[in-house]
């Protein structure tokens, strides 16, 4: 059974625009999630957050369950509490309802709370949710996958594969670029023909990325000016056939510099079709390997509410 608790009902807020009471929903895997769920009803209460029922959740099946009785009881808001992978699944299932999602960021790069400029720390969060307001924002659909900060394919999705729960949980951040390097040295480049309103374009490479949002990775940016409300994919190549490209893309990518990189395709597009010309290949999808070449990848624009902080510059579109 999923654990539950009926926390008592605190003072009324002083920001009477907020929904109330709300479902608090943390995935029951996290051991931070489940380390913090206390002190984040706690929390909530504080800064004058009613929570109705707080649960955390053991499976996807229950996630799905819990947010779709939301959906149809018109709630205004749902709390999300964990990583990258928990928001998506959670996004899947909001999408293109009226329920605001809140989160709260307790993953190990939380990419997708770095993308709405939220605080990734606990309390910071949730004096964003009592005292934020709602945006629409674009998510990405993925073969009708939706995610919410990219898709990838190439040596992430390997180094992705090789990635146990032991591993992130010991090493953090720092298990990407260790791990990674182990599986970069017996990594071959693919290669790929992609198919955009830029065009047909064919190459090899040790790593393709297509963004949503501002982020990818934790801090790491796509470009400075990609935005979960301009209802485009952010596209970029790590290299071309040669280690020591990729080598040299993933150090420009890492300061920033990677836009203006000659040898590294950068381009905006609405839609993208990624083919494999030879094996079909896995694709890492907010963190989760479940699905292969060929990829359809569009925007669903504006489709999920999300709360943000009153200072979020919205894009103008």
């Amino acid at each position: 059974m999923a654990e539950s608790v009926q926390p008592e009902k605190p003072n009324p807020p002083t920001d009477q625009n907020l929904p109330h009471p709300v479902l608090l929903l943390v995935n029951g895997h996290s051991r931070t999630g489940r380390q913090m769920f206390g002190e984040a009803i706690s929390l909530l209460r504080d800064n004058g957050v009613e929570v109705k029922e707080a649960i955390l959740a053991r499976d996807k099946a229950e996630t799905e369950r819990l947010l779709k009785r939301e959906i149809a009881a018109k709630a205004n808001l749902v709390i999300v509490g964990g990583g990258d992978g928990t928001l998506s699944t959670c996004a899947e299932f909001l999408a293109g309802s009226e329920v605001a999602m809140g989160v709260l960021p307790l993953g190990t790069g939380n990419t997708f709370a770095r993308s709405i400029g939220l605080p990734v720390d606990l309390k910071g969060a949730i004096e964003t949710i009592a005292n934020g307001r709602v945006e629409r924002i674009d998510v990405g659909k993925c073969n009708e996958q939706v995610f919410l900060n990219s898709v990838s394919i190439g040596l992430s999705a390997e180094i992705a594969g090789a990635l146990t729960t032991d591993i992130k949980k010991k090493m953090g951040l720092l298990a990407w670029p260790i791990i990674g390097g182990r599986v970069a040295l017996t990594h071959r480049a693919v290669r790929l023909r992609l198919t955009s309103d830029k065009g047909v374009e064919t190459f090899r490479t040790h790593q393709l990325m297509v963004a949503n949002g501002r982020y990818v990775a934790g801090p790491i940016r796509a470009s400075e000016s990609a935005s979960l409300q301009d209802h485009e994919l952010t596209v970029f190549a790590l290299g071309g056939d040669s280690k020591l490209e990729l080598v040299s893309a993933a150090w420009k990518w890492m300061r920033d510099s990677h836009v203006e990189a000659e040898e590294v395709p950068f381009f905006e597009t609405k839609a993208l079709k990624v083919e494999s010309m030879g094996r079909r290949l896995k694709a890492n999808v907010d963190g989760e390997i479940n699905e292969v070449t060929p990829l359809n990848i569009t925007v669903w624009a504006r489709a999920l509410r999300v709360v943000v902080p009153k200072d979020f510059v919205a894009d103008a579109v």
